[in-house]
């Protein structure tokens, strides 16, 4: 069973125009690079599916949440997995370049409720990872999907270190503490278990 779950978002997003009015934003993808030269980007997505973004019709798009511009989304295509979108107004290379590197976000209500036992990568993303003594082994600071299983990369002070999403490691996800509680197997965090 999965650890956690990717961003999964409702049919539609309203978009404010005033940047005070807007409630949370929550980061459901990047911008990972430029395909073509008639404005299309892919995106590495939070999310897994196409059909959401399809569903969606506008993301806000910025390095940072607080200077996230509304784009309306023109088309959605897939690759094998991959998920490639074109942006309205966005007609060639040099307006998609200026993209790589914008997050895509939503405003929070957005958001769908999960399952008990799923989280999102953003909730995930941060959390102070520690074993059953409680002793602090590192911050996750990405979390890496793989059709097995996810897998949480932590930094540790040795360097990261590559954590599955598994029930046997994982023991418990507390979002509102803000932490992992992990039974790594020996030699996973350098011995220092």
């Amino acid at each position: 069973m999965r650890q956690h779950a990717a961003v999964i978002l409702n049919a539609q997003v309203a978009v404010k125009s005033n940047h005070e009015d807007r409630s949370h934003l929550l980061a459901i993808g990047v911008i990972a690079k430029v395909f073509g030269v008639k404005g299309e980007v892919k995106v590495h997505s939070y999310s897994r599916s196409s059909q959401e973004f399809e569903k969606l019709g506008t993301v806000l798009t910025g390095k940072k949440e607080a200077a996230a511009v509304a784009m309306k989304i023109e088309n959605v295509a897939t690759r094998g997995a991959d998920i490639y979108l074109k942006f309205q107004d966005v007609n060639d290379r040099n307006g998609s370049e200026a993209l790589v590197g914008h997050f895509l976000f939503v405003e929070e209500k957005a958001r769908k409720h999960l399952a008990p036992g799923e989280f999102f990568i953003d909730d995930i993303i941060g959390m102070s990872v520690h074993d059953s003594r409680e002793k602090t082994l590192g911050v996750v600071r990405d979390v890496v999907r793989y059709p097995a299983q996810d897998v949480y990369v932590v930094k540790t002070e040795g360097g990261d270190v590559m954590v599955p999403a598994v029930k046997g490691i994982v023991r418990r996800v507390d979002v509102k503490n803000r932490t992992i509680e992990v039974d790594p197997p020996e030699g996973l965090f350098g011995g220092r278990e």
